[in-house]
């Protein structure tokens, strides 16, 4: 499966939100992940759905909900241009509960996502109506956080029930596990300090392409 390198935009104020998606906008990414937070499942609160509605953009937007029942914010993410969406398996208090949920979501976006915290427990996820299960590299809510080495237990975990769908990983990848987690099979990697640093997304994104893709 072809890797790819997603540019992940974590902000506080829609001023930043819309500098951080310009910057992504002149680069040659054609996603762009964009973190979800309301100050629940996570202390911190991010720009929310209702406030980018307005912002257009040729990047085709990934929702990563770190919420409680972001069930709420469906139809504003939907106007807001979200096609993907990526619910956390720790919003629901059992697997039937959230398999509920993604199967909501499949009304609303064309992609839906499951994703997965370093220290929850790994279940059987054969059956559940998603094509994405992103494992996170760090515990959600802050970006520039060391990576958390169990990650690769846990994507070596998800691989081995060797489910139809992309394995992401999201937080603390960079240039010294990325090729081992690709290995372990990890396609899709969200990248959000390493790439923004120096304020140079074109040319860090186009590193880290080179990177997975055997060009480095």
């Amino acid at each position: 499966m072809r890797a790819e390198i997603i540019p992940g935009i974590l902000t506080h104020t829609l001023e930043e939100y819309a500098t951080r998606l310009e910057m992504v906008e002149e680069s040659s990414a054609q996603w762009v992940h964009i973190d979800v937070a309301d100050g629940q499942f996570v202390p911190n609160i991010t720009v929310m759905p209702h406030e980018i509605t307005g912002i257009s953009t040729r990047l085709k937007l990934e929702a990563h909900m770190m919420t409680f029942m972001p069930e709420r914010y469906f139809s504003d993410l939907t106007v807001a241009g979200v096609t993907r969406i990526l619910l956390h398996r720790e919003a629901y208090k059992d697997l039937e509960e959230c398999a509920a949920a993604l199967h909501q979501a499949s009304d609303y976006f064309t992609e839906v996502g499951l994703v997965i915290n370093p220290d929850t427990e790994i279940e059987q996820y054969a059956g559940l109506q998603v094509q994405v299960i992103q494992a996170m590299g760090v515990h959600p809510g802050m970006s520039g956080q060391p990576f958390v080495e169990s990650t690769f237990t846990v994507v070596s975990a998800l691989a081995s029930q060797k489910l139809p769908v992309v394995l992401a990983v999201d937080g603390g990848v960079n240039s010294d596990n990325l090729k081992q987690l690709q290995k372990a099979g990890v396609s899709r990697f969200v990248m959000s300090s390493q790439l923004f640093a120096a304020n140079n997304v074109t040319q860090n994104l186009q590193n880290f392409t080179q990177l997975v893709t055997g060009g480095l």
